[in-house]
């Protein structure tokens, strides 16, 4: 496991997905007078209480809610004037009333959607936000319109991620992946005294591997879950290897299911690309919620992804350079599409020119499915002189027996009422995994996001930022990503860039 540095990430409790939020404050001037307060909030609250105008209670989208505040600002409304503009206000679509009237103006920042962009960027940037985000709508209808007009687009995101899954290509290739399949196993097969006689779940069981490792290791009882069409291999599969008495195959979608009795151990093997991707882990956390045992064990038990800077010599070469001379022709137009996908890729080592930083940390024994939302500021050195073509994102993934969680109170030897001293719970060093460019490489790889036009990093220069991540709007089983990012923090005047992906 590489060792990585931790900048800006919010890696408390998984209740909340912007914990650095709590923070910062930021000086802000009231709608409709000169005083100032400490916070965005408290600036609304008092022009709520003092002039009887929330701002909280317009019902309008991020842009016209900016426009609205420039526009009171600028042509000194009274609050009797502000209430009586509706959402319908052919101003509130003037983008001219996106430039800010007080620089840097923490209300152009605020958010009133808490799930998305919720963070303290700069004001500056917000004209750029919505180009990016309009340029990258215009690529992916590219991308979409490309697909034959008979076949709609993923309509039913479920459906077809289940159907993925009832491939054997698919299975293979999971289970050609070493440090995966054997990072499992050896947590699973190294700790008896965990499996021993327990009762485990396995969620999105596939060929039941997770589930026969748990049998071998001497669970009692095994519940493998999976909503595929894979489940007449997986129990034929149980049936050879003699587990059949032990693993009952499941078909159902784990939202579902009813289990006859609470679990010790739920074991699942849920990452997507940059981890997060097709949303598995919401039904991981939905089965801990209604199984799990309070003494019970995830595993995994936590999970990161990180951020770096790259090189991207060869995705760039791959994806962009490619495209440059076809035959003797320019096609490079046609490597524009991939400025707004996050691109699967094994990268070198070799390409990594920056420090890592954590951008979420989630402990699976406490997070919620709201938490994965996430926003989180970033602040990346160089390590060396180069030109910086890309952002890289890697997961970790730990599996550690948490000694509180599964035996509450007996921290150390304790005695029983028959005054026996029984041993302390036995807590093993983590058994863990990484798919960053040090680590072996992973059916996972990393997730490259190209950058429009390439930095030109000194050494020990900093790209700082903020990272935003959601689930899409248009199918929950992928990701949307919005990376603001700026090279010299520390310049009076600073230039941000925004760029939005989709990974997918």
């Amino acid at each position: 496991m590489s060792p990585s540095s931790v900048a800006s990430s919010s890696t408390g409790s998984d209740g909340g997905y912007s914990d650095w939020n709590d923070e910062v404050e930021l000086s802000t001037q009231s709608l409709f007078d000169d005083s100032l307060h400490p916070t965005p909030d408290a600036a609304i609250q008092h022009d709520a209480t003092k002039h009887g105008f929330d701002l909280r209670q317009r019902h309008l989208d991020m842009y016209q809610m900016m426009r609205l505040v420039n526009l009171i600002r600028k042509e000194h409304l009274s609050p009797e004037d502000a209430s009586r503009i509706p959402s319908s206000d052919p101003r509130l679509t003037d983008d001219a009333l996106l430039a800010p009237v007080i620089p840097d103006d923490p209300l152009l920042q605020y958010s009133f959607d808490d799930a998305w962009s919720d963070g303290p960027s700069e004001a500056s940037i917000s004209v750029q936000l919505s180009h990016a985000r309009a340029e990258a709508a215009a690529l992916r209808s590219v991308i979409d319109t490309e697909e034959p007009e008979a076949v709609p687009r993923r309509v039913d995101n479920d459906s077809h991620y289940f159907d993925s899954y009832s491939e054997n290509e698919i299975h293979e290739i999971m289970l050609k992946d070493t440090v995966r399949t054997t990072t499992y196993g050896k947590f699973i097969l190294s700790n008896p005294e965990i499996f021993n006689g327990a009762t485990v779940l396995d969620v999105g069981c596939g060929t039941g591997i997770l589930s026969m490792f748990a049998a071998r290791a001497g669970a009692k009882k095994v519940y493998a879950v999976d909503a595929s069409a894979l489940v007449g291999k997986t129990r034929e599969i149980i049936a050879i290897n003699g587990f059949s008495d032990v693993i009952e195959v499941i078909n159902r979608k784990m939202e579902e299911l009813d289990l006859p009795e609470p679990v010790d151990v739920i074991i699942s093997e849920w990452m997507g690309y940059m981890l997060l991707y097709e949303s598995m882990l919401d039904s991981v956390l939905d089965a801990r919620d209604r199984f799990l045992k309070p003494t019970g064990l995830m595993a995994p038990s936590q999970a990161k992804v990180l951020l770096s800077g790259i090189t991207g010599d060869k995705v760039h070469g791959e994806r962009v350079g490619f495209w440059k001379n076809i035959y003797g022709f320019d096609m490079s137009a046609m490597s524009k599409v991939h400025q707004a996908e996050g691109l699967i890729e094994n990268v070198p080592h070799s390409e990594v020119v920056t420090d890592d930083v954590v951008l979420r940390d989630i402990n699976i024994h406490s997070a919620t499915p709201r938490s994965l939302d996430f926003n989180t500021a970033f602040d990346l050195t160089a390590t060396r002189s180069c030109t910086m073509r890309a952002f890289l994102t890697h997961f970790d993934v730990f599996f550690e027996l948490h000694r509180d969680a599964l035996h509450p109170g007996k921290a150390d030897a304790t005695k029983s009422s028959d005054n026996v001293t029984e041993p302390p719970p036995i807590t093993p060093g983590p058994v863990s995994f990484t798919t960053g460019t040090r680590g072996d490489p992973t059916h996972w790889q990393q997730v490259a996001f190209l950058l429009k036009e390439p930095i030109e990093l000194a050494k020990d220069a900093h790209i700082s930022g903020q990272f935003y991540c959601r689930k899409s709007s248009s199918n929950t089983r992928e990701l949307d990503v919005e990376i603001h990012y700026t090279l010299d923090k520390t310049a009076e005047r600073r230039t941000w860039t925004v760029q939005t992906y989709t990974v997918r």
